[in-house]
């Protein structure tokens, strides 16, 4: 290691400046706690895709006084989720508005909205230092536990002490790494092209997912003027398709279905490139533990989940909250010990494994390329449509409201196999 330009002492160093760090700095911060948040970017990065505040996300910024605010920004709110078969055959759709003693929406933005919001209020808290352009090194050591990290900054190296250093740093986390905390991280064979478009005038109100053997196609408002798209591929395809060219996966897009066609072929014109496009991979993590004596793992790094839950920066979130209420008492009591800081855990991992799981059952259904099994989840969805109360129980647990997920008896109504021919007599849903 060389020797370091200068030291800080801090009372919490935070790596890595994505929304549940961010969320953490700044309930200590306004605590009176030093936190310094380090990234190893130039600055905020925003990639082309959408992300979805859940109503437990929703929660969580509204107790920060945020909420508010956000709303008042170029984000778009949505209340329903309508899936169709690839060929354009309505499915089933999901109304928010069932979630009477909640938030009734969700909220669907570019990702750097948010992000610039709560950097805007860190700036605004004394107490709170961001540091860009930071790359994080090792961990500083003292007595067997954290003590701190060393950082390389500006041409230099600082060594920044805190008694509390806490990775938010992604799925390859590397504060992970120096924590030696054993972890499995999976990379699911399918992983996304995700691009923003403007959002052609005669696009509904709803967010739409379009389901085929081995395909998926969604496309998300994000704002009152642009359209986020994504379609599902297997990883080793992408080389092949890109190498087809970019107009050849546009025509591939709008052949899916004279909808998608007609509202998807003039946004498409404005893709000239491939550098437009981005390629989002898929990854689940699984920790033995979450915390170390000085140290522990937030968001992604603890935990990445499957993006069909659409929990990823939500759960970051929930972390960001509870995690601050526990290190709050640790704060009290002077003791940053792996046991005083398990509660963290032990709050959060029964949430979080349910929904990887659920993340791992959508996975496997709805990406699906064989006949019988497309046959099955189209089934479901056709149920789902029309028995309101298994469709509200996959609501309040993807929403983060009330983790509920499906039991056997529940999988056994949800399949409905005792009806012949539709799922209910007959009742196909509707536009």
């Amino acid at each position: 290691m060389s020797i370091p330009s200068k030291s800080q002492d801090r009372d919490l160093l935070i790596v890595g400046a994505g929304v549940g760090g961010l969320v953490l700095a700044l309930i200590l911060g306004r605590k009176g706690f030093r936190v310094t948040v380090i990234d190893r970017q130039p600055g905020p990065v925003s990639f082309p895709r959408g992300e979805i505040i859940q109503p437990n996300g929703l929660k969580v910024l509204d107790r920060l006084g945020l909420l508010s605010e956000l709303l008042t920004r170029d984000v778009y709110q949505s209340q329903e989720v309508r899936f169709y078969q690839a060929a354009g055959r309505p499915l089933c759709t999901v109304d928010y508005r069932a979630l009477l003693d909640s938030y009734p929406y969700a909220l669907v933005l570019l990702p750097g909205v948010l992000q610039k919001l709560l950097l805007e209020k860190a700036a605004q808290c004394p107490e709170i230092e961001i540091l860009w352009d930071a790359g994080f090194q090792s961990l500083l050591w003292k007595k067997g536990r954290v003590a701190g990290a060393t950082v390389a900054h500006q041409g230099g190296e600082i060594n920044l002490y805190a008694p509390m250093v806490i990775g938010a740093d992604g799925v390859r986390s590397r504060v992970r790494d120096e924590f030696k905390v054993r972890c499995r991280v999976h990379a699911y064979r399918d992983g996304y092209l995700t691009a923003v478009v403007d959002r052609p005038s005669g696009f509904q109100a709803e967010l739409r997912y379009y389901l085929g053997k081995g395909t998926i196609f969604g496309a998300f408002p994000v704002s009152k003027g642009k359209l986020y798209f994504f379609y599902l591929i297997p990883s080793v395809r992408l080389e092949p398709l890109r190498a087809r060219g970019v107009d050849q996966f546009k025509n591939d897009l709008i052949s899916l279905n004279s909808e998608i066609q007609a509202f998807m072929r003039g946004p498409l014109t404005e893709l000239a490139s491939w550098e437009e496009i981005s390629f989002m991979r898929c990854f689940r993590v699984r920790c033995d533990r979450w915390t170390v004596d000085g140290g522990a793992l937030l968001g992604d790094a603890a935990h990445a989940m499957n993006p069909h839950v659409a929990q990823g920066r939500n759960s970051a979130m929930e972390d960001g909250r509870v995690l601050a209420e526990v290190l709050e008492s640790c704060f009290q009591k002077g003791d940053f010990s792996h046991q005083a800081l398990f509660p963290y855990e032990a709050l959060r991992r029964p949430e979080v494994e349910t929904l990887q799981r659920l993340g791992d059952e959508m996975t496997w259904l709805w990406n699906t390329g064989w006949p019988p099994l497309v046959w099955v989840r189209d089934r479901i969805f056709r149920t789902l449509h029309h028995r309101k109360e298994l469709r509200d129980k996959i609501l309040t647990t993807v929403a983060g409201v009330k983790m509920q997920p499906f039991d056997l008896y529940d999988r056994w109504q949800a399949l409905n196999l005792w009806n012949e021919g539709s799922p209910l007599g007959g009742k196909e849903p509707t536009r």
